[in-house]
């Protein structure tokens, strides 16, 4: 059976900080609080206690400190090899490390070890799913979401199971916080059942202030401005010292509103809470970036990663990023950046981090695939449709402004794959074949979003027409069956009711579309037939006179009569070449 001390660390009954202070229980308070700094700073004194670890690498672990967690574990795995705390965070290093097989090995260990009283059982069980749910992403998906909602959820049944006077609160506030985050995971954009599990998570245990942040972290994605922060100040009034509540409050004032006035409150409040040290001297460094002082922001910022070593706020290398870009010298801004995601927890990583990593190497020869690679991994760290195709956007948008059409192209096509069917627009269509891929010369890149667009808007002209004109480009001879059968759409969409184009520009399509195809059918394949077919169809669709008589005589070269059908001809004449691939003036036609 487990101490005693254990249950109570992972219950959260929290005795009186005021008589035991420094107490292990201490550290577990702060990290339940999200002051990871102090969890920290207690913990390590108590590097002799067997009950200390497991917090102690939780602790190392939101703080993006992997190899520091790891060496709290194994000193704690040689002294007790067969503890299920520790064992838990064994696996949860081991998933870091991507050996997901060996994580495995070391979760259902620790449940084997859990011991037979339903508490026991489920509290290793949320430790487990708590740490799969951490590591996953949705990115490189390491760690199987699945199983961690189905640890979760057997925790869950586990302390329903008990009579309600005998329920631990916390632990069970605890279990439905992490199950809604495994299903907001396992269900990316869909925040309805996580929100119902985030209310439980309250209604259990009131004080419960992560569960509410969660709550304002779903308005947030949905961009509901209002229920955000009302939600943000419930969590703050439900546990004041919540250090992750305030400095999202903190963030948001600082950097969204831009308001230094309102920010401040929250800043000195996350001051008197955090442990001394040139941590604190971020929210200098803050101020000094939103006064537009970036130099200032770079110094102090500087000086903390000086002075604080590998304990460096993370945040203090993204602020220094920001300040470099902001003072024009973005390829400074780079190792930085770097330096943020190397000491960053993978889980405190937003969208938003991506999209400032590709800001920082979009300018840079070179990393166009690194840029790309980014902005789909920003797009893939946003939960939302929505975020998604904004980022998306964002990214080409940047690059076709940079004369890099291909890689916008790169970026709109990945909208069309993740935008729901029926929220595709014409303009997505247009955006990735035209300005990304059309323009840049990737014909057959641009062909196939063409083909597509024509086939879910079949009265949209330029699917057709741009279809016809990149086929006419990368299979110019006819060789993989496209051109042809794009040409004959082209006029037979044209010369339908369907097209609502003015009647001169009718005509005039049909007949450059159908004088290039008698002109390959002729000059290519010698079929002189096929080739009188569409000279006939240009003739009468020929708006200039001369080009009209020019025709007329090629038609009369195959043994043809001007105005009348074809009769066919066996000797093909030779016929002028042209040039129809050239883009098309205005954008799409809607």
């Amino acid at each position: 059976m487990m101490k005693k001390t254990i249950h109570l660390l992972a219950l959260g009954v929290l005795l009186n900080a005021g008589v035991y202070a420094q107490s292990v229980e201490d550290g577990v308070k702060a990290y339940y609080n999200g002051n990871y700094a102090s969890a920290v700073n207690i913990l390590e004194k108590h590097g002799d206690k067997q009950e200390a670890a497991y917090w102690l690498a939780e602790s190392y672990f939101s703080q993006g400190k992997t190899a520091l967690a790891k060496a709290a574990v194994d000193k704690a795995i040689a002294a007790k090899p067969g503890d299920p705390f520790t064992l838990v965070a064994k696996g949860h290093y081991l998933l870091l490390e991507n050996k997901a097989a060996e994580a495995s090995q070391s979760f259902e260990a620790a449940i084997a070890a859990a011991g037979k009283k339903d508490e026991d059982k489920a509290m290793i069980l949320n430790a487990v799913g708590n740490a799969v749910t951490k590591v996953y992403n949705n990115i490189d998906k390491v760690g199987d979401i699945k199983y961690a909602v189905t640890k979760l959820e057997e925790a869950k049944n586990l302390v329903m199971g008990m009579k309600e006077k005998n329920r631990p609160a916390q632990l069970l506030a605890d279990i439905n916080t992490n199950l809604a985050d495994a299903t907001l995971k396992a269900n990316p954009g869909d925040g309805s059942k996580a929100f119902v599990l985030y209310q439980d998570a309250m209604n259990a245990d009131p004080t419960f202030a992560k569960a509410e942040f969660r709550k304002a972290m779903i308005f947030k994605s949905q961009k509901n401005t209002e229920l955000y922060l009302q939600t943000l100040e419930k969590a703050s009034a439900a546990n004041p010292a919540n250090v992750a509540v305030l400095e999202e409050l903190y963030n948001y004032y600082s950097f969204t509103a831009q308001d230094a006035v309102k920010a401040k409150p929250y800043g000195d409040k996350i001051v008197a809470l955090l442990p001394p040290g040139p941590n604190v001297e971020y929210f200098k460094a803050a101020g000094s970036y939103f006064a537009k002082d970036y130099t200032g922001a770079i110094t102090i910022g500087k000086d903390i990663i000086a002075k604080a070593g590998e304990q460096a706020d993370p945040r203090t290398y993204k602020l220094i990023a920001y300040s470099l870009i902001a003072n024009k010298d973005t390829a400074a801004a780079i190792p930085f950046v770097e330096d943020y995601f190397k000491n960053q927890a993978k889980d405190q990583i937003s969208s938003f981090d991506y999209a400032l990593k590709a800001t920082a190497l979009s300018n840079t020869p070179g990393k166009e695939a690194e840029v790309i690679k980014t902005y789909m991994e920003a797009a893939a760290a946003d939960t939302t449709v929505a975020g998604k195709v904004e980022i998306l956007e964002e990214g080409a948008k940047n690059f076709a402004k940079s004369g890099k059409g291909v890689l916008a192209g790169d970026l709109y096509a990945k909208i069309l794959e993740i935008k729901p069917a029926d929220k595709l627009t014409i303009n997505d269509y247009f955006n990735a074949g035209y300005t990304g891929y059309y323009k840049s010369g990737q014909y057959d890149k641009a062909w196939k979003v063409f083909d597509a667009a024509r086939t879910k808007f079949p009265n949209w002209n330029y699917g057709y027409m741009l279809a016809a004109g990149s086929s006419k480009v990368f299979d110019s001879t006819n060789a993989q069956n496209i051109m042809v059968p794009d040409a004959e759409k082209y006029i037979a969409y044209l010369q339908s009711p369907n097209d609502t184009s003015a009647a001169t520009a009718k005509r005039g399509e049909i007949f450059k579309t159908a004088l290039s195809l008698a002109i390959f059918y002729i000059n290519d394949k010698k079929d002189s037939e096929n080739g009188l077919k569409y000279l006939h169809v240009a003739h009468d669709n020929a708006d200039d006179p001369s080009a009209k008589a020019q025709v007329a005589e090629y038609i009369k070269g195959l043994g043809g009569t001007p105005g009348a059908p074809a009769a066919g001809g066996t000797t093909p004449a030779a016929a002028p070449a042209t040039d129809s691939t050239k883009a098309p003036a205005g954008g799409p036609k809607k």
